[in-house]
């Protein structure tokens, strides 16, 4: 009877330690799809745009859990162990759903600094065209007239483009538009006012 126990205690063993060997080895496929899922998830929150780093760490980590996963495959079945891929798969989701939540906050911010400085753009586009029209004309300033022209048309060019972008939601494109717009209307204004600073005479508006 004892022999029974004792063989019986040690079938109970033998089927417990490969159970646990099974499962140390068995391949982290729905890690793998849940890593996978939160990833995709936060590419579609924006998070190539908005969050790039938090989401270039979650990706990194996606990385090195395949390969640590493609190291196990290559050893043993019964040595197998998919403890650290599986820990590197769940600190991809963390860290997917962190740069997630980074990317709709930063994408506020930015469109929020965006659509400001597209009323800025538009408030020094007009003033610029306004003092434009009021330059002193004469012997010697044609040249000069036709390149700040030159300038208030590339600006008025780069301003028509923001609408489209801004429909795209691409905000950091429309921030840099807007600012473009800005830079090259400060300098038509700068150019204007010195030549009228310069000859003391502007139009009549």
């Amino acid at each position: 009877m004892e022999n029974v126990i004792q063989s019986l205690k040690t079938g109970t063993l033998v089927l417990l330690f490969g159970t646990m060997l099974m499962a140390c080895a068995e391949k982290p496929i729905q890690g793998t799809d849940s890593a996978l899922q939160a990833l995709q998830t936060a590419k579609q929150a924006g998070a190539e745009k908005y969050a790039p780093e938090s989401l270039r760490v979650a990706e990194d980590e996606y990385q090195k859990a395949q390969e640590e996963i493609a190291a196990q495959d290559d050893t043993f079945v019964m040595t197998r162990n998919y403890d650290g891929a599986n820990a590197l798969l769940v600190k991809v989701v963390a860290d997917a759903e962190k740069a997630k939540t980074e990317a709709i906050a930063n994408r506020q911010l930015f469109k929020t600094e965006a659509e400001g400085a597209v009323v800025l753009a538009k408030t020094s586009l007009e003033e610029a065209k306004n003092l434009l029209a009021q330059a002193p004309t004469g012997k010697g300033t044609q040249a000069d007239l036709q390149a700040l022209r030159g300038d208030l048309q590339a600006a008025e060019t780069t301003f028509a483009e923001i609408e489209a972008i801004m429909a795209m939601e691409d905000y950091i494109g429309v921030k840099a538009k807007a600012e473009s717009v800005q830079a090259l209307a400060a300098r038509v204004n700068e150019q204007v006012a010195q030549a009228i600073q310069k000859t003391g005479k502007h139009k009549k508006a």
